[in-house]
């Protein structure tokens, strides 16, 4: 019997969190039948904003901090632009958490009088807006990651990657939603519940740095950070159209933050910028990465390589893609995602860069399955223990770790744990292996891998409940590599007709089940996102290799 009720907990916390936003802004409310398909466009055509706050959310954070240091605008009225928005973004698509509206009016009030007392910033970010995924502490404000046991726990230490930021002048304002134990590729929990998709009402906005893609592609954040485990911050951004980076483990700092297991190093968590542009990604590493900062004498698991500019030598070289196609061995991607990776391929050979297929087929298969097993032995009753004495339900695609927690930890003894680690290793140096044989024939080894980050360009509400699928994701995780998102068109059902059901040959049964969910007509403007992928601690490579393709695209 439940000691503690999670209805009870979610009622707590979402009175916190709608008393926290009404003590500073009343957001309009619309029937459901009367908004549109696209949530972004509506609200900024709402009426909602003035016409200095539509200037302000649709600044990315290069001209945003630019403005703040010429005194164009004071980081004051920045805040309370993105605050306003994010109230809204609250509203229309469940994205939010915790509220620190009040403390970060605070905040810019300080940077502003710096600046005016001084003449200087504070540091890099001084006045810029972050959003920060739940997980990220910023104390005394509790860090549910979607679980009653955490939602209403007042914490008392910031995370480490916050008390950096602060000190390089961002301002904090409001944290965002994450799926149970940030286990899911869809966002949705039993205390904030289903957060939506803002571009395509009826989609995920995926999971598990959910609130945080739909967030920002509401416009209500120029830059965010989430974390990644199998994917989560590729799949929200990918389904959001955004930009997002995954690092290797070992270049951001990590310390003290929550996690929906932990304690366990098997497959190693990160986290990483989300935004619009990628010129963002870059300004952020460049700050947290800088020597002046020096985050590897602060987290003794960082590997002390400051960021470091045009690392693909000589400039302006031809580059050397290999490309997976449209299955992994697995699961087949949706058509828009096929034409994604054709309009990428043809976009790159045009300026002249060579892109060859890179099967997936002969290892992917062997590591999704390690990856799954490892994640369900290593997550079972670290879950389950938390969810059990407040009588929380399991979601469908989480009822592997009911499984393995029933299981029992017995079985997850020291030779079993040995035996993974081992058959792990030997997948990652097989696989670096064959990316170092690309080197034949003078042409110099692959710069990157390109593919796609799921079989859907976004999925719709709930779809992951029975067919989760992470596998074009969670390779990289794996083999603990970066890996960075890039958007390159939107689903369209004139050009993306569905394929013919009575001739496809499934690889799996998940496989024929994601392929026959496909509906033009109803995905039609879903976000088609790749990724680009490229080796260990190689983080600059693979944001350089993402402005080559994004430059492309769009001169295509």
């Amino acid at each position: 019997m439940a000691r503690f009720d999670y209805r009870q907990a979610s009622a707590i916390a979402r009175k916190r969190r709608a008393a926290n936003i009404a003590a500073f802004y009343k957001t309009p409310t619309w029937n459901e039948a009367d908004l549109p398909q696209n949530l972004t466009d509506f609200a900024l055509k709402s009426g909602y904003y003035t016409s200095d706050e539509l200037i302000i959310i649709q600044s990315e954070a290069d001209v945003i901090l630019e403005k703040i240091r010429t005194k164009s605008w004071t980081a004051l009225e920045v805040t309370q632009a993105f605050c306003k928005a994010s109230a809204l973004a609250q509203e229309l698509t469940n994205c939010v958490t915790e509220v620190l509206y009040a403390e970060a009016f605070k905040r810019a009030k300080y940077l502003d009088d710096y600046l005016a007392r001084t003449g200087r910033t504070i540091g890099p970010l001084h006045g810029l807006p972050i959003s920060l995924k739940d997980c990220f502490i910023t104390a005394p404000h509790p860090s549910s990651i979607g679980m009653a046991a955490y939602a209403n726990e007042p914490l008392e230490k910031d995370t480490l990657l916050v008390t950096i930021l602060r000190d390089l002048g961002a301002v904090f304002y409001i944290k965002t939603n994450v799926p149970t134990a940030m286990m899911m590729a869809e966002t949705d929990n039993n205390i904030w519940g289903e957060c939506r998709n803002p571009l395509h009402k009826h989609l995920s906005p995926g999971g598990s740095s959910g609130g945080e893609g739909a967030l920002i592609a509401f416009k209500a954040s120029p830059l965010g950070v989430g974390t990644d485990i199998g994917g989560s911050i590729r799949i929200p951004s990918a389904w959001s159209n955004l930009y997002g980076l995954k690092p290797s483990f070992g270049r951001y700092p990590v310390y003290g933050g929550k996690s929906g297991i932990p304690g366990q190093e098997h497959i190693l968590a990160v986290n990483g910028p989300m935004s619009r542009s990628l010129k963002s990604l870059q300004l952020y590493s460049e700050a947290v990465l800088s020597e002046q900062v020096a985050p590897w004498e602060l987290d003794h698991k960082l590997v002390p390589i400051p960021w470091r500019k045009n690392v693909i030598q000589p400039p302006g070289r031809k580059l050397r893609f290999g490309i997976i196609g449209i299955d992994d061995g697995l699961v087949t991607v949706h058509p828009p995602v096929e034409r994604a990776l054709n309009m990428t391929k043809q976009a790159l050979e045009k300026q002249g860069h060579e892109v060859f297929t890179w099967s997936a087929a002969e290892d992917h298969p062997v590591i999704v399955k390690n990856l799954q097993a490892a994640f369900f032995d290593l997550g079972g009753a670290a879950i389950t223990d938390l969810l059990k004495p407040w009588d929380e339900p399991i979601f469908p695609c989480m009822r592997g770790y009911a499984l393995a927690a029933g299981a029992g930890e017995g079985d997850l003894g020291p030779t079993k744990m040995r035996m993974m680690t081992l058959k792990r290793n030997a997948l990652q140096k097989a696989y670096l292996d064959r990316w170092n044989a690309t080197a034949t024939d003078g042409k110099p080894r692959m710069d990157g891998i390109i593919c796609a980050t799921s079989p859907w360009a976004a999925p719709r509400l709930g779809q992951t409940q029975q067919n989760l699928y992470v596998g074009w994701t969670g390779f990289v995780n794996y083999l603990d590599f970066p890996a960075c998102t890039f958007p390159v068109t939107f689903a369209d059902k004139a050009l993306d007709p569905p394929r013919d059901m009575k001739t496809f040959k499934q690889l799996s049964d998940i496989d024929g089940r994601i392929q026959a969910d496909y509906d033009a007509d109803f995905y039609h403007g879903a976000p088609v996102a790749l990724q680009i992928v490229g080796k260990r601690l190689e983080e600059e490579k693979v944001l350089e290799l993402c402005e080559v393709v994004a430059n492309a695209l769009k001169d295509a």
